[in-house]
């Protein structure tokens, strides 16, 4: 089975490098210093960051390098389609998921745009491919790009037999599309999303053990990095005169605040009152409306 990952090696120790590695990208990149909450913080935190985005990468890493290994499956990563006028056409006139399904239209007609899709999965023998969308999924993707990802999918899958079958992988009888949404909280409607829970029974083969042992390595690695991270920043904080002193935020508002009077904390304390009964301005004549006279206080 041909394999067009562009990987020469997908075995398990090999992914697990990877992860590893990614790591020491994050450990080794230049990120700017933040005014606000200084240089050592600033790194410590660009880091962090930087490793989360890694494992977004290493998670389409692990899912394309797991069907790889059934030795099933063709897969290509980072894909081009066109968008064909035709294709377009029937998605402007919003044709219903049905009707569409029904449709394979040409890869080489008139195009109006392309659109680059993370993984096309071919089995050749089940005359079957799939283009997917891969998305870490821990948090959700902005409600604005969600749209234009399920167009861009629905585009694709209406050229992806042709294009699979220009590619020489034969006929397929059946192709589909969807989003992975590896942690499930993208946002994305849930009938056309595979999370974790999903993959291993769609695809038919292991694919989610390749990824949590490759982010397992990342964790691992982490860990090890996090004394060294921010041990710069924690030996720059003052110390406190005592163990039991407060932060001199808090002290300075201590001292600053005025002595608490007992009965005005009393009067705070109390339930709401309302403001009494009405009285005369100036003349300290009765109101008409109120039958007592209350004079002013001196």
């Amino acid at each position: 089975m041909a394999k067009h990952l562009g990987l020469t090696d997908v075995s398990h120790a090999a992914l697990i490098r990877a992860a590893r590695g990614a790591m020491a990208g994050a450990l080794a990149g230049e990120f700017p210093e933040d005014p606000v909450i200084g240089p050592d913080l600033s790194r410590a935190l660009s880091v962090l960051g930087s490793t989360v985005k890694r494992h977004g990468g290493l998670i389409e890493l692990g899912i394309a390098g797991a069907l790889i290994a059934s030795d099933r499956y063709v897969v290509l990563t980072n894909v081009t389609l066109p968008v064909t006028k035709a294709a377009a056409q029937l998605l402007d006139a919003k044709n219903s998921d049905q009707a569409l399904a029904k449709i394979k239209l040409s890869a080489d007609s008139e195009a109006e745009g392309i659109v680059n899709v993370d993984l096309v999965v071919v089995d050749p023998d089940a005359k079957w491919a799939g283009a997917y969308e891969i998305k870490r999924g821990n948090g959700a993707t902005e409600h604005g790009k969600r749209r234009p990802i399920m167009r861009k999918l629905a585009a694709a899958r209406l050229v992806l037999a042709s294009y699979v079958r220009q590619a020489g992988y034969g006929t397929m009888e059946n192709v589909t599309s969807g989003v992975i949404d590896y942690y499930g909280a993208s946002g994305f409607d849930k009938n056309l999303a595979l999370s974790r829970e999903h993959l291993d029974a769609h695809f038919d083969v292991p694919v989610v053990a390749t990824v949590e042992a490759m982010t397992a390595a990342l964790h691992e690695e982490l860990q090890i990095a996090l004394p060294q991270l921010f041990r710069p920043f924690l030996a720059s904080l003052p110390e406190a005169d005592h163990a039991d002193a407060k932060p001199a935020g808090n002290r300075r508002r201590a001292a600053d605040a005025p002595a608490k009077d007992p009965v005005t904390l009393q009067t705070l304390m109390a339930p709401p009152a309302g403001p009494g009964r009405r009285v005369a301005r100036d003349t300290g004549a009765p109101d008409p409306t109120f039958g007592e006279t209350l004079r002013p206080a001196h």
